[in-house]
């Protein structure tokens, strides 16, 4: 239903409109019939130079026409509601200006037409891209410190593997080969040190390529994801004593590096944090890759926890396993998604959309 506009000679009308400090307009055969000052100073102009004789679309920005067109159709025909919109805008000295519209349908004059309200929201959306902007580099930088990381890991690892671990057993050799050249009459006490050095070398040895495969497994680039993980979830459910499952779907080949490196963190975040605070006796790992996307699913049956009592809390501490895990899905546009209430266990869900397989 449409309503007959105030006529524009009415004092009330004409003291409200002029002195209002947002854009006012009337269109009318795609020409301004009407502009109060706020909208012509918005472009640069007078008020005369506009009425009657500006067609609305030579104000906007010539990427933005169609839209508006679009939406002045919309109007007109009562395809749409009354919404806001945003779009560009060409002032008399030809910069560029941001505006938000918000239109209806109204008879002037006798006939179909569009009035509305404009304001200047130029400033606001520069603010957002300068803010976009930032948000960005943050992500490159961030991109840039977690490459780094991995690079200084996988070398400390090739060290730990490679110098210290042949160290180690080239010392173990040689005690052994000592303690085969013994002489008979040596005490039983130089015989129980021996035996002890070799011990502690061999726990050494242990923890040394314990270390090294936490820091970055060499069969995550030799054998890719899928492998490692499968040992890694094995790994560590021996070491708990728990019950521990790894299932697959949809995947006949590998990703990128980059994307397997944070899947792999993110499912070693995920069980060390179900390590420290679940209690469970049973964990399960999905991967499932359909359609272009992939979805990491990593629940436990443990103790669980309140979500929103987590998220909100003022303790960062409680909630490093999750910014990290964040942290390193977002390099890949991921999101994350946490089910989990006291006593009824917790799952991760993560997803990356628009993921290619790497064929090989």
């Amino acid at each position: 239903m449409t309503k007959e506009i105030f006529a524009l000679n009415t004092d009330h009308f004409n003291e409200m409109v002029e002195a209002a400090l947002v854009g006012i307009y009337i269109i009318q055969d795609d020409l301004l019939r009407y502009v109060n000052p706020a909208l012509a100073r918005m472009f640069g102009y007078h008020p005369k130079e506009l009425i009657d004789r500006v067609n609305v679309l030579d104000l906007i920005h010539p990427e933005d026409r169609e839209g508006v067109r679009s939406r002045m159709r919309q109007r007109f025909t009562g395809e749409s509601a009354a919404t806001p919109h945003v779009a560009r805008g060409i002032t008399a000295a030809g910069e560029v200006i941001h505006f938000e519209s918000l239109a209806r349908f109204v008879i002037y004059q006798g006939r179909p037409a569009i009035t509305g309200t404009l304001v200047n929201v130029t400033n606001c959306v520069q603010a957002q891209d300068k803010l976009e902007k930032h948000r960005q580099q943050l992500k490159r930088l961030s991109a840039q410190l977690i490459a780094s990381r991995e690079a200084e890991s996988k070398r400390i690892s090739q060290e730990l593997h490679d110098e210290i671990g042949q160290a180690l057993t080239a010392v173990s050799i040689n005690l052994a080969q000592i303690k085969q050249n013994l002489p008979q009459d040596v005490p039983a006490a130089v015989h129980k040190r021996l035996a002890e050095s070799e011990a502690l070398i061999a726990q050494t040895l242990i923890l040394t390529r314990k270390i090294s495969l936490e820091l970055r497994p060499t069969m995550l680039d030799d054998l890719g994801l899928i492998p490692t993980l499968r040992w890694y979830i094995h790994q560590f459910g021996d070491r708990l004593n728990i019950e521990a499952a790894f299932t697959t779907n949809g995947i006949r080949q590998s990703f990128s590096p980059e994307l397997e490196t944070v899947v792999y963190r993110v499912v070693q975040e995920g069980l060390t944090n179900i390590a420290r605070h679940a209690q469970a006796s049973k964990i399960e790992v999905n991967l499932d890759y359909q359609a272009g996307r992939l979805l990491l699913t990593i629940t436990d049956n443990g103790i669980g926890f309140d979500v929103q009592e987590l998220l909100q809390s003022k303790n960062v501490d409680h909630r490093l396993g999750l910014l990290g895990i964040e942290e390193r899905i977002s390099l890949f546009v991921g999101t994350l998604n946490i089910n989990s209430s006291p006593g009824k266990g917790t799952t991760l869900r993560i997803v990356f959309p628009s993921i290619e397989l790497r064929h090989i």
